[in-house]
């Protein structure tokens, strides 16, 4: 079955497929009005994001609070360690990758992207991520200065704001890049896979030439396409989702006041997170979202060392056992995320290995057969 790798960078006007022919695609033009406007006003909207949200993050003189009187008003047992905030600063980063590959030829064709689908035609019906992505900088903003004015069910809006503009990129994304074939053997999946970062090749079985079946510039591209326009937004998903659960625990714990329930509560969505971090990070069909995984356990360590050395209110709300249980839930919870995430990576490892080492040794069977009807061929003359 044929699968279009849509996702590899152009820098003409082809695009590769997986069986090695090609196709054409449309040029960005960068001189069209909506394209030009378009770039522009997200590299204004990310300029602005980071400005204000940088700026809102750190500015109190009161130690490592933002803000001592919101932080210590808002404390559940989901509240995380005051340094937690400073992945803000790794997920501006990679979102400015994300802005930059718009000015990069290797990476502003790619369909990861979404230039070229406006490209294509005047009306589109995708969540494009260069369409998205201003809405997602407002709905940041409007989490993080909610939460800075203690109005906890406005952050929480903000944050599902969020992440649905994040759910929408990060889909049209593995739509795009990383869906496998229709048949879900593990067999068709890796092959699948082995096709996406290697290009079909020729077999030369000569002195001079060697088979080389893998092309590095084809996975270095690969590397780079992820950091610069998958990472920035599935980081940021993993630790906005965990954002949504703490608001949402906030405006719960607010409402209703007994421990017992908020303990239940805050177990329950630990849980919640935990399924959720480990479906991203290992079901097949849905590609390698390794960085759901990533920031949801950076958020479950912020609730451990947080726990550590509990804040007053906490203390005086829940007893000594109720708060080991979230602790230790928190921090085995992180560790099941992260070791999930890196057996995956092993695993895809092994076998991307084992298919190159067999699709290698069947074009090296299919090379024989042929080289066999040549000679039976000129036996029969």
């Amino acid at each position: 079955m044929e699968m279009e790798s849509k996702s590899t960078p152009v820098t003409g006007d082809y695009i590769a497929h997986t069986d090695g022919s090609a196709a054409e695609q449309t040029a960005v033009n960068f001189e069209d009005p909506r394209i030009k406007s378009l770039r522009l006003i997200n590299a204004l909207s990310y300029a602005l994001t980071v400005m204000v949200s940088l700026g809102s993050i750190h500015t109190s003189v009161n130690d490592e609070y933002d803000d001592y009187e919101v932080w210590i008003t808002n404390q559940t047992l989901l509240s995380v360690a005051p340094y937690t905030q400073y992945i803000w600063y790794i997920l501006f980063l990679l979102q400015g990758l994300f802005i930059a590959a718009s000015f990069l030829p290797s990476l502003w064709s790619s369909e990861l992207l979404g230039y070229n689908v406006l490209a294509a035609q005047t009306g589109y019906k995708h969540p494009l991520p260069v369409v998205h992505y201003p809405a997602l900088c407002a709905s940041t903003l409007m989490m993080m200065y909610s939460a800075k004015l203690n109005l906890m069910s406005m952050a929480f809006l903000g944050s599902c704001a969020s992440t649905y503009f994040l759910v929408s990129i990060i889909k049209y994304q593995l739509d795009n890049d990383t869906t496998p074939p229709e048949e879900e053997t593990f067999g068709e999946i890796t092959k699948w896979f082995q096709r996406r970062i290697t290009p079909a090749s020729t077999l030369q079985l000569d002195d001079v030439t060697s088979p080389d079946v893998t092309d590095e510039k084809t996975l270095k591209d690969r590397i780079q396409q992820y950091f610069f326009l998958k990472l920035p937004f599935e980081l940021y998903a993993g630790f906005n989702l965990a954002l949504n659960v703490s608001f949402l625990n906030i405006i719960i714990h607010k409402l209703i006041a007994s421990a017992v329930f908020n303990l239940v509560l805050a177990s329950a969505s630990l849980l919640f997170l935990l399924g959720v971090g480990c479906y991203v990070s290992w079901t097949e069909k849905k590609g390698l979202s390794y960085g759901i995984g990533g920031g949801l356990a950076w958020y479950m360590f912020g609730v451990f060392f947080q726990l550590i050395n509990p804040s007053a209110p906490i203390m005086m709300t829940y007893s000594e056992e109720a708060i080991d249980a979230a602790k230790y839930m928190s921090v085995i919870f992180a560790n099941v995320l992260l070791s999930t995430v890196a057996i995956r990576a092993v695993k895809n490892a092994i076998n991307v290995n084992v298919v190159r080492v067999d699709e290698m040794e069947d074009g090296l069977e299919d090379e024989e057969e042929e080289e066999d009807d040549v000679g039976a061929e000129y036996t029969q003359v």
